[in-house]
């Protein structure tokens, strides 16, 4: 009895043996699995964050396109606005500077006249007692003219706010 006492324990013990191996392949199995699984979706998720930040690229590419588009529209508006502003200050300048010219000449042409009119030419010198109407005959207009030499003309027959003889200075002549 002894014997079969003895060998019921050592098959007991070997049984216990054998569950515990069992045991702990099975939990190493499980834990590799686990790992497996853990590392595919670290896998997974570095691939997502990847796709997304290729997409954040792009998308910060197409708008920084997009800005250096509309920068270089907004400069080219920019100069162009710049180079009408000087176009119109320099047009300006230019009807300043022929209005000025146009009063000299005025100025000088009352000089004339008090000039002539105080040394009596109107009176038998040689110059007709007649005057001009101070209005401009159309066979002396040029049809070319510019705008600037109609706008002249037009002040001369005294249409405009700025005349650039009047009529009494024209009527003097």
């Amino acid at each position: 009895m002894k014997q079969g006492v003895e060998a019921l324990e050592a098959q007991a013990k070997n049984q216990r043996n054998y569950i515990r191996e069992q045991a702990a392949q099975q939990k190493q199995q499980y834990v590799l699995q686990l790992d497996m699984e853990v590392k595919q979706q670290e896998l997974a998720i570095d691939q997502q964050r990847q796709e997304q930040l290729m997409q954040l690229q792009q998308s910060i590419a197409q708008q920084k396109a997009a800005l250096e588009q509309q920068t270089m529209a907004m400069s080219m508006e920019y100069q162009q606005r710049k180079a009408e502003e000087e176009m119109q200050r320099t047009q300006m300048e230019m009807e300043k500077k022929q209005q000025e010219m146009q009063k000299k000449m005025a100025q000088e042409m009352e000089k004339f006249n008090q000039t002539a009119s105080m040394n009596n030419f109107g009176a038998g010198g040689g110059y007709s007692s007649q005057q001009p109407s101070g209005k401009w005959d159309s066979k002396w207009e040029n049809p070319n003219q510019s705008r600037n030499d109609s706008r002249w003309a037009s002040n001369m027959q005294g249409g405009g706010s700025q005349r650039g003889m009047s009529e009494q200075n024209w009527n003097g002549w």
